[in-house]
């Protein structure tokens, strides 16, 4: 049985742990990752629940941590100016998987537990990346492929 709950603050050094491992899994090298990693990711949390309503979520099977997922109020690189009850983003990070646990459903556990909070604040959308592995997770949830453009820079 997967449950679901709230991650307080003295569990934050695992979510710290499980976005450095979700980088690892993208074939981050070490020699890539700044210095003071783990430190910005614990400063992005702790600030994100002040200035964001930050609320990450844990899945616990058999007593074991297997997961976790963050969100919160998506910041908008350009100026907001739809009222929130017609437009307010939120957005899923993080939604992590130890490989002991995968395919049992646990990633959409977290996805919909993050929605489903997002949802309950106000959020009229939520946004998330997908990796090739998450896609289809997001998509079973109801998530669309959204137009992003990008453009690669050529290393010099």
């Amino acid at each position: 049985m997967i449950d679901i709950r709230m991650a307080t603050p003295d569990e934050d050094e695992v979510l710290v742990g499980h976005y450095l491992k979700i980088w690892d899994s993208y074939g981050t090298p070490p020699e890539h990752y700044r210095p003071d990693a783990a430190a910005r990711i614990l400063s992005f949390i702790r600030s994100g629940r002040e200035e964001r309503r930050l609320t990450s979520f844990l899945a616990i099977v058999d007593g074991e941590i297997a997961g976790s997922a963050s969100c919160q109020l998506h910041q908008s690189p350009f100026p907001e100016v739809v009222r929130e009850a017609q437009r307010l983003h939120g957005y899923i990070w993080s939604v992590y998987v130890a490989d002991d646990f995968r395919r049992r459903g646990i990633a959409s556990a977290l996805t919909n537990k993050a929605a489903d909070y997002l949802k309950s604040i106000g959020c009229t959308t939520a946004v998330i990346h997908a990796s090739d592995a998450g896609e289809p997770v997001y998509r079973a949830a109801g998530f669309e492929l959204a137009k992003e453009m990008r453009l690669q820079f050529p290393a010099e």
